[in-house]
């Protein structure tokens, strides 16, 4: 046990050999030693057994000992089956399991044992809820969980109830907008939601972490970088709402255990210290890298190889397929891996190594089916199936591409398929994914990236057959669900590498994945990620210049589309470059319409993302160019919207004469109609509550919900049962003026008015109907404002904890879509929160609980205080940095 890595290394790998290639492997304890610090030697049994040592037990008869391993080896030698009896500890097996879309792996793992114990210790101990890898592809983070998952398999998963993998399996080093749709749908159905299509992404998220917590599972998240935002400025933030609730809810609470694999730190998570880790793995140690190559076959001096491995930056995929190089040189000299040539034009973090490796071993295979083989695998960015390989194999042949596969047809595949597998360029057959191709994601890239520029008309022409083969695929024209429809997202992706922007978007994502005007993806399977998946294969650059091949029509449209869709799934900032570029578009074509349009959904934006002095300056915009336009509709609609920000820049008056004089040229266009109705209705309301109008509201409202029940818009019932649910609380506050103080409050609590608790109740009932609605609705930038309301209701009813797990879901939401003035509403019912708890718990309490931001806290009455300051400055500095001027008299009330 003296040498580190023999122990931890070289004798793991030598037992992996022992159980798939029948080694007899034979550990004897010569004297006491800490030996259960070794996983390697729990899982198998010792002579002379019982953890007894020769040097302590046998010092006298030592020779005992040996013919005992004298009698095992010739066990084997006459029954080659024969095997070490090993202890086993007896686990119930999980109830569920499902592990079958891990990607293969190769079986050498070296460097590694340190973090097979973080594992094991964060399994086993209940003090992790969460445990990252963060690395660059190639290093064997996936290497690492299918080793790991190998151990527990051993031991029926050691008490996990249920296990579960997945992995977002686009994994090349280029960043692609993907979305964790398919997953959460995939996984609610698996661990049993009663309807995985409803809700919003956000509420799809929490419900599949409620149903995790339920019981110890073991969930495996493998490769969720593509899922994470590249920019400077948020760097490693998740970029799938759906995919943040989950990980959110699971870091504050686990049963079991959630394993993820990453190239990028998962920021989302970092306030969370106490229950996750997240581990850098670092690069292969010299000691790693040279049994690597030891193992395939390479011999040289420890300086050699060592010298090797630095060459090629530590890194493990460079490092493994090395040996199959040198073997086809004569003599395999050490020194011809030196001579291997660089790759200047490619940066280190890129795969530079392992790809120097992947193309000097790619020369063998030149005008031979298996290098035609390797470029086919390029044009995919997942495991790909074979009837796809044969689409871009059929005839007439593709010049630079597909001779010798033509000419020769199946057999040659099949040959070159063997052939590839055995020099590890391609993955064994998968059990679990039958007649598909798989290979290291590195290599996929290389040859995309070699094929792109070296023979772009073949690389048009392969993915163009690809683009038919995937859009002829669903069963379905019309698929009805996100599985149903993955073909088509495979074709946009391909229709659009071969360059057909324009029939692709009409043709397969216009009339078949929107169903036109109807945008089925959105408003029917509230799949905006995956919206936004399918959208980035229409910009040449993301999210503000979109494919030249398309019409200027049709770029504004994609340009819009894409802020729609950034807009909904919380990613505000991002949403204002493609609505800038979409205004300017129409601007530079003099579309007064379209302008109007555009300027009054940039106004709606930067409102929420709390630049109010630009959401003015756009409302401006939007109302002049729906006036010359002349279209009624606009006018008003764009009107209200104007409004909406004068009012949240407390110019109450002028927006209300505004919001005025949009309802009156509704009213003339509508004469059924008297009251401004959807979301510029929802908005009036909002003004006239904040001047005491409640009366007027409640009949506002009670009319405007029976046309959005009528018409079944999601958002505006749900925006009308808000307007309604908060009347009727600040009706009932209203009349009892005095409830801040604790005593009103208790007085109000246990009046004996039968019409002040059935308002009460309405409001309740309203306002959880408020918060449902939004969230199925799937538009999140609303659903703070009926999480402030529940909130404020709880406050008012004393159910302090209630208030605070409203108001922090609320803080979740604003934070990750850098929604200002919710933050700033945020702040400000959180220190009037506290000013209740204070004020009704009393002063003889000793401990208050909060929670705050995911985690439940008990202050002091001294640190209490200290809150509800960091609160009402943290309102006053958004306040000042936002012109969010309309809460100046409640920041004035808490300030005094």
């Amino acid at each position: 046990l003296a040498s580190k890595f023999c122990v931890k290394e070289e004798i793991p790998f030598l037992l992996d050999r022992e159980q798939k290639n029948k080694l007899l492997f034979i550990p004897v304890l010569l004297s006491p030693c800490p030996w259960k610090a070794f996983r390697w030697l729990k899982e198998i049994q010792m002579l002379p057994r019982d953890g007894k040592s020769i040097i302590q037990n046998f010092k006298s008869n030592w020779q005992v000992v040996f013919d005992d391993v004298s009698n095992r080896i010739m066990n084997k030698i006459n029954d080659p089956d024969y095997r070490l009896p090993t202890p086993t500890i007896q686990w119930k097996p999980p109830e569920k399991i499902d592990i079958t879309r891990l990607p293969e792996t190769g079986a050498e793992l070296f460097g590694r044992e340190r973090e097979l114990t973080l594992l094991d210790d964060a399994w086993e101990s209940g003090q992790t809820n969460v445990i990252s890898f963060i690395a660059w592809g190639g290093v064997g983070k996936s290497t690492l969980i299918n080793k790991w998952l190998g151990y527990l398999e051993k031991d029926h998963y050691k008490e996990a109830e249920r296990v579960f993998a997945w992995s977002f399996y686009s994994q090349g080093t280029n960043e692609r907008v993907t979305s964790a749709d398919v997953f959460i749908s995939e996984a609610l159905q698996w661990f049993g939601d009663a309807d995985p299509k409803s809700g919003s992404a956000w509420d799809k998220g929490q419900r599949l972490a409620r149903l995790i917590q339920e019981k110890k599972t073991l969930l495996i998240l493998d490769g969720m970088e593509p899922l994470q935002s590249s920019h400077e400025f948020e760097r490693g933030k998740i970029k799938d709402q759906g995919l943040t609730a989950l990980l959110r809810s699971l870091a504050q609470s686990n049963q079991g255990l959630c394993v993820i694999t990453s190239r990028e730190p998962i920021t989302d998570l970092s306030r969370y210290k106490e229950k996750i880790k997240q581990i850098n793995l670092e690069t292969l140690s010299a000691n790693a890298g040279r049994a690597l190559l030891r193992v395939g076959g390479v011999r040289g001096t420890d300086q050699e190889l060592e010298k090797v491995v630095a060459q090629f930056g530590y890194h493990a995929l460079a490092i493994k397929l090395l040996p199959k190089y040198l073997q086809n040189i004569p003599g395999h000299p050490i020194s011809a891996a030196q001579q291997i040539p660089d790759l200047n034009d490619i940066p280190i973090e890129k795969g530079k190594h392992p790809r120097r490796v992947i193309a000097a071993r790619s020369q063998r295979f030149l005008g031979k089916p298996e290098g035609e083989l390797l470029q086919l695998l390029g044009f995919f960015d997942r495991p790909a199936h074979l009837e796809a390989i044969r689409k871009i194999m059929e005839p007439p042949v593709i010049d630079g591409l597909t001779e010798h596969l033509s000419y020769r047809g199946e057999a040659a595949l099949w040959q070159a398929i063997i052939t590839l597998q055995k020099e590890n360029l391609l993955a064994q057959e998968s059990k679990h994914r039958p007649n598909t191709l798989d290979c290291h994601p590195l290599i996929r890239e290389h040859f995309a990236d070699q094929l792109q520029k070296g023979n772009p008309t073949a690389w048009q022409n392969a993915h163009a057959r690809l683009y038919d083969y995937y859009k002829n695929l669903p069963k379905k024209r019309l698929p009805d669900t996100l599985e149903e429809m993955e073909p088509l997202f495979a074709a946009v992706m391909h229709g659009c590498l071969a360059g057909k922007h324009q029939e692709t978007l009409i043709d397969v994502y216009w009339k078949r994945i929107l169903r036109g005007e109807a945008a089925f993806i959105n408003h029917k399977l509230g799949a905006f990620g995956a919206d936004l998946a399918c959208l980035s294969n229409f910009f040449e650059r993301l999210w503000d210049q979109p494919a030249s091949s398309l019409t200027e029509a049709d770029q504004a449209v994609v340009l819009s589309w894409a802020g729609f869709a950034l807009r909904a799934v919380g990613r505000l900032a991002e949403a204002a470059q493609p609505m800038k570029a979409c205004l300017q578009l129409y601007e530079n074509k003099n579309a007064e319409e379209d302008v109007a349009i555009a300027a009054n959904n940039l106004s709606e934006l930067y409102l929420t993302l709390g630049d109010v002095i630009a959401a003015e300056k756009y409302g401006a915009q939007s109302v002049t160019y729906a006036d010359r336009s002349e279209i009624g509709g606009y006018m008003e609609t764009f009107r209200a919207t104007h409004a909406d920000t004068l009012h949240q820049a407390g110019q109450t008056e002028a927006a209300k004469q505004l919001f005025l004089e949009a309802e009156a040229m509704q009213h003339k266009r509508q004469p059924e109609y008297p009251y401004l109705y959807s979301l510029p209705g929802s908005r009036f309301c909002d003004l006239l509550l904040s001047q005491g109008h409640h009366t007027e509201v409640l009949e506002r409202a009670q009319i405007t919900i029976k046309i959005a029940n009528q018409h079944s818009h999601l958002i505006s019932i749900a925006l009308d049962k808000l307007t309604i649910g908060k009347a009727l609380m600040v009706e009932v506050f209203d009349q009892h003026s005095d409830s801040s103080n604790s005593e009103g409050l208790l007085a109000l609590l246990n009046a004996p008015s039968t019409a002040l608790r059935v308002s009460l109740s309405e409001a309740a009932n309203y306002l959880n109907q408020t918060v449902d609605g939004l969230r199925e609705s799937g538009y999140q930038y609303y659903l703070p404002l009926g999480l402030l309301a529940c909130a404020a209701l709880f406050r008012h009813q004393g159910k302090f904890l209630l208030a605070w797990t409203n108001l922090d879901e609320a803080y979740e939401i604003a934070e990750y879509g850098q929604m200002r003035l919710h933050l700033t509403d945020y702040h400000l019912e959180a220190a009037r929160l506290i000013q209740a708890q204070l004020a009704e718990e009393g002063e003889a309490c000793q401990e208050f609980e909060i929670l705050e931001q995911g985690e439940r806290l008990r202050l002091s009455q001294k640190e209490m205080m200290a809150k509800f300051e960091e609160h009402v400055e943290a309102a006053r500095q958004l306040i000042e940095e936002t012109g969010y001027h309309r809460r100046d008299g409640e920041l004035d009330k808490l300030s005094h």
